[in-house]
């Protein structure tokens, strides 16, 4: 797969899961900025795991 596609849908999807976290944590976790700082830090974690992975499939 060409590396600039995957670099856009590993965007879109890491948009599209801080999203849904953003939505859907705030009301599981009833503190009021605990959820948007594990939305935050998900979000990272995602980005940085993908990002390392497609590294390794480059070189």
């Amino acid at each position: 797969m060409d590396a600039r596609l995957l670099d856009v849908l590993i965007g879109v999807t890491g948009f599209a899961i801080l999203v849904v976290c953003l939505a859907i944590l705030p009301m599981v976790i009833p503190a009021t900025g605990a959820a948007y700082i594990i939305a935050i830090v998900i979000f990272i974690l995602f980005l940085s795991g993908a990002g390392y992975m497609v590294n390794e499939k480059i070189v």
